[in-house]
């Protein structure tokens, strides 16, 4: 019974789908002798200005990316 519970309880989780993974790296000043840190980004647009990858939130507020970076296409 407990798997059975378990297993709906797993198959029922919904997760969203997004168009495009990006990882790279995000500097936090305060952080010590390492400050750059692993990031990974979610988006379902893109945008380039040169080489910097940028989107925008659901607020409108703009998030730009700036390499190196990974993006993977999530078709």
């Amino acid at each position: 019974m407990k798997k059975l519970l378990l297993g709906l309880l797993l198959v029922s989780c919904t997760t969203k789908k997004y168009k495009y993974e990006i990882r790279g790296k995000v500097y936090i000043p305060s952080n010590g002798p390492t400050s750059m840190h692993d990031a990974i980004w979610f988006t379902d647009t893109i945008s380039f200005d040169g080489d910097t990858l940028y989107y925008f939130n659901s607020d409108s507020s703009e998030v730009r990316i700036y390499p190196p970076f990974i993006l993977k296409e999530n078709f």
